[in-house]
């Protein structure tokens, strides 16, 4: 338990200086293909990653739109009461998702896998 504790902190700890910045460059529009190489292969601008979206959830980048954030999160992750669907809609409705994301299945497993790292599941 403290092994889980120890590592999900250390992660948070690492992403909270990586992850802010990641976030932006992955929100705004990206540069002309032709003119940036980087952008070529990635999904649409506005589209995040799994991985990333926990962890905006998780610092309370979607607080205006009911999401907990930090312990609290975990909390209402374990006890059902925030679900990886409710955590894509306030992201659609923060204009941080496509609309379409709330159909897709794989994006909210992936974003389930992400969220059980929180709650050691």
């Amino acid at each position: 338990m403290r092994r889980s504790i120890s590592g999900l902190l250390t992660t948070l700890l690492l992403s909270a200086a990586i992850l802010p910045a990641a976030a932006q460059a992955q929100t705004t529009e990206a540069e002309p293909t032709s003119l940036n190489p980087y952008v070529a292969n990635q999904p649409s601008a506005k589209h995040l990653k799994p991985f990333n979206l926990a962890y905006l959830a998780y610092q309370g980048y979607l607080k205006d739109q009911g999401i907990p954030s930090n312990s609290a999160l975990i909390g209402a992750i374990a006890s059902g009461t925030i679900t990886a669907q409710d955590i894509i809609q306030a992201a659609v409705k923060a204009n941080r998702l496509p609309e379409q994301t709330l159909s897709d299945q794989g994006y909210r497993h992936n974003l389930e896998d992400q969220l059980q790292g929180f709650t050691g599941d």
